[in-house]
């Protein structure tokens, strides 16, 4: 849960419109959570190649996907 949360406010520091925070923090935590982690990226990168987020945006949510990941 604290992941929603910290992915939530980053969206809004981030600036990315409002209209895509929601569909933008479920999706990466759907995949994320019942696929994989590099689904999740791949996801984040797709929207910023559709002009959604910018560069340092996905970085930013990309090193957040990173911290939370478990590594087995």
């Amino acid at each position: 849960m604290e992941y929603k949360y910290e992915v939530r406010s980053l969206l809004i520091k981030l600036d990315v419109a409002e209209e895509f925070r929601s569909t933008i923090l479920g999706s990466i935590w759907a995949k994320g959570e019942r696929q994989t982690s590099e689904a999740a990226r791949e996801y984040i990168r797709q929207k910023e190649s559709e002009g959604v987020i910018s560069t340092d945006q996905t970085d930013r949510l990309i090193a957040v996907v990173d911290d939370y990941t478990i590594r087995r």
